[in-house]
């Protein structure tokens, strides 16, 4: 694209809308409007540095003026994609004007920043203050790639998380499951919202609903169109797999309680026999794993305060070993340990954790634990295997 072509012919410059459907609706709840110029994307041109900011601006202003025009009547949310230099020029105002000259309901703005494109973020997170005063919502697309500083810095109401780089489930990166979490945990924080883009098959999709997702947009859902859609294959796709998403994790959380109840069971066997001994807590370990052999892979014990009373007894080469290497470690500062100890003190019976992945090994796993005689806990971490094969981890 010639950036001087489109500086001389701003006339030529043209606007689609992106539709952008709801996790509870399924309808298309937003619009986020995209530039092009001769059927090519106006990106190259807005990252241009060799094109003035004012230019970059004024294109900008068009585009915003064009798709005002035709969405002032309805009542979709719009995302416009926005530098962060440009809503610096004048404290964010000249990038409003056209939305207050056509009394645009700002109310329905998002102005949307890349966030690997923040300069200036304390002066940013001000104009941002302003915009939010004024009834404008401010997005972060690209949030995954954004420093948790900037984003908690800034502040948004909306954070965009690209599933492009997601690929199918079965190579997929094992950190990937961790970053939608983490954006998870920061939205809820910032009791902002989350759109996944670039949803372009179902994978993608069941993620997008599984961690969080309040909008979603992409190739699945519908394309981009010159007058903005009211209605895509998107809505009836959801419609369809939603309810298909919902059952597979019902039916897969049934089966971690029930589970759980069965762990319980089988060790509460285990401790009625006869076998179990305060005084003999390595001996009993090494007793029960065998007895529960495919299931666990190490086991150890605690007192209520979190202090490691036993050794860690695993297995090595088909072979029970006892390690004494983290005897009188306390535990008690790991962020799951007190929710397990309340969960077993109230219900009075086992509790399996949610899965995690185990920094000695690298495998995912999951600890059921459990309330012995004379204030022990046992800790029992569950094989990877045993997890697959259980369809307990999908």
């Amino acid at each position: 694209m010639d950036a001087v072509d489109v500086m001389m012919n701003p006339e030529e410059v043209e606007v689609t809308f992106e539709p952008i459907l709801g996790a509870a609706t399924f309808q298309v709840e937003g619009y986020m409007v995209h530039g092009q110029f001769r059927s090519e994307s106006l990106t190259p041109f807005f990252y241009d540095d060799d094109v003035p900011l004012e230019y970059q601006l004024d294109i900008a202003k068009r585009m915003e003026r064009l798709a005002a025009e035709q969405l002032r009547d309805e009542t979709q949310f719009v995302t416009f994609r926005c530098r962060a230099e440009w809503i610096l020029e004048q404290g964010g105002e000249a990038f409003l004007a056209p939305l207050r000259e056509l009394n645009f309901p700002l109310h329905r703005i998002y102005v949307t920043l890349q966030g690997t494109d923040l300069v200036d973020v304390s002066r940013l997170s001000r104009v941002v203050q302003y915009y939010r005063s004024s009834g404008v919502k401010v997005a972060l697309d690209f949030a995954e790639s954004t420093s948790i500083e900037d984003i908690m810095t800034v502040a948004p109401e909306m954070l965009l998380v690209d599933l492009a780089t997601m690929v199918e489930k079965k190579t997929l990166s094992v950190t990937y499951p961790q970053m939608l979490q983490t954006m998870e945990y920061i939205a809820s924080r910032l009791g902002a919202t989350l759109l996944y883009k670039s949803i372009d098959h179902l994978g993608q999709l069941r993620y997008a609903w599984r961690h969080g997702g309040r909008y979603y947009m992409g190739g699945l859902l519908g394309r981009g169109a010159k007058t903005p859609p009211h209605e895509t294959e998107g809505m009836s796709v959801l419609t369809q797999e939603v309810p298909s998403f919902f059952l597979h994790d019902q039916e897969r959380l049934k089966r971690l309680y029930e589970l759980e109840f069965e762990l319980h069971k089988k060790i509460h066997e285990h401790v009625q026999s006869g076998k179990w001994s305060r005084d003999k807590k390595d001996e009993w370990l090494l007793h029960i794993a065998p007895k529960l052999e495919g299931t666990f892979v190490r086991y150890y014990l605690t007192d209520k305060t979190g202090f490691q009373t036993s050794a860690n007894v695993y297995q090595a080469e088909s072979i029970w070993t006892v390690d004494n290497t983290y005897r009188g470690y306390n535990w008690s500062f790991r962020p799951y340990f007190i929710r397990t100890m309340a969960a077993m003190d109230v219900r009075g019976r086992g509790y399996l954790s949610e899965d995690y992945r185990d920094f000695s090994s690298n495998e995912v796993t999951r600890t059921f634990s459990y309330p012995l005689p004379e204030g022990m806990f046992l800790f029992a971490d569950l094989s990877e295997e045993f997890l697959y094969q259980n369809r307990l981890l999908d």
